[in-house]
């Protein structure tokens, strides 16, 4: 089933899993099965007693109560509405947050800089590059991007179209991109799905790698068989990166 959707001017055509009955499900899942792959991982977040909510406002408590807060993707505002932050911004096209728009219509028209970005919007890989390109020109010195969904446990998690209750997307894709970009300094933290998070990079003209021609055609077998790209960290290993000021390697 396809569907329709015409955001701020923007339309876009999808097959879209949320407005699917079990049925439509059923059979964009059998359209889909030769993607099928069995490995899969075992991480298991609901054991992990530490959340994005736990990482960002560690985040914020470190750079203080005047901390910008920029948060793309809000839906029900589990994580905005957690954020006890007075300079907050918000955006999403649908629901949640306090600015109605698309991100990249957003980063088109603001002129603002933030010390902690969240970026949780489309679970798109084309998407996810935009949003972190632009949320490099904002981000102040000293400060912080985190991304969620980094770390897929299995290829239906991990699809594009959407074929899973919990999708995580392709944006991994982006993990692997900053994994491998020159002057920035990014990990995932074992939490929540997987939690990427980078340092805002001294240099100011560091960029993301652009690996779209290898990356842009792999699914979640190539993401299983080359996850030692992503350094990943304990909760306890991110507490030790983050409170040091260099930004060093652990």
């Amino acid at each position: 089933m396809k569907e329709r959707l015409v955001l701020s001017g923007e339309e876009l055509e999808f097959e879209d899993f949320l407005l699917l009955n079990p049925a439509g499900r059923q059979r964009l899942a059998l359209k889909y099965k030769d993607n099928a792959f069995e490995p899969v991982f075992d991480w298991d977040w609901v054991a992990t007693p530490y959340n994005r909510a736990a990482l960002v406002n560690l985040l914020a408590q470190r750079i203080g109560a005047d901390c910008r807060y920029l948060e793309i993707g809000c839906n029900l505002d589990e994580l905005f509405a957690a954020i006890p932050l007075k300079a907050k911004v918000g955006v999403d096209p649908v629901k949640g947050g306090n600015r109605k728009m698309t991100s990249d219509r957003f980063f088109a028209l603001n002129s603002d800089r933030f010390d902690v970005i969240f970026i949780d919007g489309l679970h798109t890989y084309e998407q996810l590059h935009r949003d972190v390109v632009n949320a490099l020109r904002v981000v102040t010195p000293g400060g912080f991007i985190v991304l969620h969904d980094m770390l897929p446990r299995d290829w239906k998690e991990e699809h594009v179209p959407r074929l899973h209750g919990q999708w995580t997307g392709d944006v991994w894709k982006v993990g692997f991109e900053l994994a491998q970009s020159a002057g920035i300094d990014f990990r995932v933290v074992l939490i929540d799905y997987g939690v990427g998070i980078l340092r805002a990079p001294p240099d100011p003209g560091a960029t993301v790698a652009d690996l779209r021609q290898t990356l842009e055609p792999m699914r979640f077998p190539y993401f299983h068989q080359n996850i030692d790209v992503l350094t990943k960290l304990t909760w306890e290993e991110f507490l030790d990166w983050v409170s040091r000021a260099d930004g060093g390697a652990t």
